[in-house]
């Protein structure tokens, strides 16, 4: 994959619905170029179908869990809500991470053509 913060572990059901789990924690100064590459792969799953994430089960072709937990120093962790825009491809965290580490999930699930279209496109196993 030509990903460097996001590492995918791929598992799929007896229906043919694919799942990527992805978990990243890079140093601090990493947390742009983190959300940044964030951002390419949920707005290149806008963009294969615009329909939007949704429930698999209801017809939806792709769906996602998007998470954060900030690590400020010297303090306990603190979950944060994360947001992703897919009108300005823009990810907002709140509270806002600053010079916090940020240990972030993503959950991508589709169907066989999802699945597929995002093997071609980002290398995916």
């Amino acid at each position: 994959m030509d990903l460097r913060f996001l590492d995918f572990d791929c598992s799929e059901d007896a229906d043919g619905v694919v799942c990527w789990d992805a978990l990243a924690q890079p140093q601090t100064h990493h947390n742009s170029a983190l959300l940044q590459e964030v951002s390419q792969v949920l707005a290149w799953a806008f963009c294969f179908d615009a329909q939007g994430p949704g429930s698999l089960e209801d017809g939806a072709n792709w769906d996602f869990d998007l998470q954060a937990t900030l690590h400020p120093s010297g303090q306990p962790p603190v979950t944060a809500v994360i947001t992703f825009s897919p009108v300005t491809r823009d990810i907002t965290i709140t509270p806002p991470a600053s010079d916090q580490r940020i240990e972030l999930s993503l959950s991508l699930s589709g169907t066989p053509s999802f699945a597929q279209a995002f093997r071609d496109h980002w290398g995916a196993p």
